[in-house]
């Protein structure tokens, strides 16, 4: 059954960038994996300037989910403003965020600073991910890679760098993220264009209910290996005779290899499909948990599954829309959805806390079979015909060739 939309998919002006505003978007993505990666370490901190509970610390955590879930919500609708001035309304709404919570004077206004801050990580999460699929389309597989790549620089340096200020200077490390995003507003004039302004006319909505619903499965259980795994791989390790502070390092590596593996992909991309890259990353994944069975070399085979995450979110999007070409907004939706992953190792601890800590690999490996099966059955899927399309502006000569922006 075939259901006609009132607006061609193709109305509005091609989205393009120039290469100094998609370097400032990338230090967009430091930004946000930064400030996703802040409020953990900055807890003690937060808990004595305020003279609260951790469990009420935690709540700012949560209010910034809650506001970023509101910001990948909203973000197909905003984004009709036009590309440049959607990226200085979330840049400026994170800015504000940030500064807002760093220099909150009573709990309750860190709170809302932290829900301002969570909406504009939300805008630029999915919208700066949208602007690179539009520009680089099905060849920009690496460009997202490199992308999300930098988003791991950020989760990365900002606990290091919580941890070198005092504990009363934490505040700061939310002013450098302000300022970061503050630095990316000059870059954003040599963005234009908007996004389509509609769903592709001849739609099988049947055919995209099933494929939304297979790539929110699998964004949501792979999330959960990355959650689950960067949560319990110390208390696992631990369980396995490791010092408090071996078994964290060993975790580190695991954030390492998953960012290391991004920025590895991005330039030999070109030479491989969305698909063949998404599947071998599922097989390393799955390989790198069993691995982490056996005892001697259970944090080598966390590395290991590091290696296999790190590319599944960024080329999972440009799978995404290689299977549901013109379709609006189900990138925001995926996205929305595949938040549900971070509730998944909650499960896990649960396991681990009914049948010990040498579950927890088990635990993961069920979750990482269940993305490689729901990946093989989307593959036998067929995609939606895709539109007829003009090469993006600039990439005409690597359309003629068959290569990506590299």
């Amino acid at each position: 059954m075939s259901a006609a939309a009132s607006v061609p998919a193709g109305t509005g002006t091609a989205t393009g960038f120039t290469r100094a505003a998609a370097v400032g978007m990338c230090v967009s993505f430091v930004a946000i994996g930064a400030l996703q990666a802040m409020y953990g370490p900055a807890v003690p901190a937060i808990r004595d300037r305020f003279d609260i509970s951790s469990g009420a610390v935690g709540l700012a955590l949560s209010v910034h989910f809650v506001g970023a879930l509101a910001g990948v919500l909203f973000t197909p609708r905003l984004r009709q403003v036009g590309n440049r001035m959607f990226l200085v309304i979330a840049l400026a709404t994170m800015t504000a965020g940030c500064l807002g919570f760093a220099a909150a004077p009573v709990w309750p206004a860190a709170l809302a600073a932290a829900f301002v801050a969570g909406v504009g990580f939300g805008w630029i999460d999915v919208g700066v991910n949208e602007l690179f699929i539009e520009y680089y389309r099905s060849s920009g597989t690496g460009m997202l890679n490199l992308l999300h790549g930098n988003f791991g620089v950020g989760a990365v340096l900002a606990p290091l760098l919580v941890g070198a200020l005092p504990g009363r200077f934490y505040m700061w490390a939310f002013v450098v993220c302000a300022v970061l995003s503050l630095a990316v507003l000059a870059s954003v004039r040599g963005v234009h264009g908007t996004p389509p302004r509609g769903t592709r006319e001849d739609v099988r909505w049947s055919a995209v209910g099933r494929l939304t619903g297979l790539f929110m499965i699998f964004f949501v259980l792979h999330v959960g290996v990355e959650s689950g795994v960067g949560g319990w791989e110390t208390t696992h390790l631990e369980s396995l005779d490791w010092g408090d502070r071996s078994a964290a390092m060993a975790t580190s590596t695991f954030w390492l290899a998953m960012t290391g593996v991004r920025f590895a992909i991005s330039p030999v991309a070109r030479h491989f499909s969305a698909q063949r890259i998404l599947l071998a990353s599922l097989v390393v994944m799955v390989a790198g948990l069993l691995l982490a069975h056996w005892g001697p070399v259970a944090a080598a085979g966390y590395f290991v599954t590091g290696l296999g995450v790190g590319p599944l979110f960024p080329t999972g999007l440009v799978w995404l829309t290689e299977k549901l070409p013109g379709i609006r907004g189900v990138t925001s939706y995926v996205i929305a959805v595949s938040m549900l992953g971070g509730v998944l190792p909650s499960l896990v601890g649960g396991s681990a806390g009914r049948w010990g800590a040498d579950v927890i690999p088990t635990a993961l490996a069920v979750l990482a079979v269940g993305s490689l099966l729901v990946a093989l059955a989307i593959r036998a899927l067929p995609a939606l015909r895709p539109e007829r399309q003009e090469p993006a502006p600039g990439h005409a000569a690597d359309a003629a060739q068959g290569t990506g922006p590299g």
